[in-house]
């Protein structure tokens, strides 16, 4: 899998060594509360990840990268996935690990994610939902150019969860 340069990130593919990093990540209540990982997040949990999640979406059209910041090589910053495409619309998830937050390093991993999808994987069109007390991503997804497009009062996400969520995109 390729590895994607922003200006303050890398995207990289994940790596079983990445495990711990990414339960001890999950461990957030923001994540858990805002994301679809399990709640309570285990440890098995992301082994399950690394071998069965990241090969369902890559399976789906998408790919999902392991987000470092590039002055912390080395260190799991976050998850960012394109998760499906589907007739030219693909739709984006991601968290990112408490410690890397206000750097701007989610916003340049979005921004680097949707050049990538648009350039490698023909979407016209990206999509990614946030629910609405989620200010932070919400502002994450904007500083990324993504603007807010409708509000959907019922979707229906992977986990079969279903949310009132701010569905926001980003044209090519």
């Amino acid at each position: 899998m390729t590895v994607l340069l922003g200006v303050l990130t890398r995207l990289r593919p994940w790596r079983d060594d990445d495990a711990e990093a990414i339960f001890r990540a999950c461990q957030d209540v923001d994540v858990q509360r805002f994301t679809t990982v399990p709640s309570p997040y285990r440890r098995e949990d992301a082994d399950w990840f690394l071998a069965h999640y990241v090969h369902d979406v890559e399976a789906d059209g998408g790919a999902s990268f392991c987000v470092e910041g590039l002055a912390e090589p080395g260190r799991v910053a976050g998850s960012m996935a394109l998760l499906f495409v589907r007739e030219g619309v693909g739709e984006i998830g991601y968290w990112c690990a408490p410690a890397a937050r206000g750097r701007g390093w989610t916003s340049d991993a979005l921004a680097t994610m949707a050049a990538w999808s648009f350039a490698e994987r023909d979407c016209g069109r990206l999509e990614l939902t946030v629910e609405p007390a989620n200010l932070a991503s919400l502002a994450v997804a904007r500083r990324a150019g993504f603007v807010a497009d409708r509000v959907d009062p019922a979707k229906e996400l992977r986990d079969g969860s279903v949310r009132r969520v701010v569905v926001l995109a980003l044209e090519r």
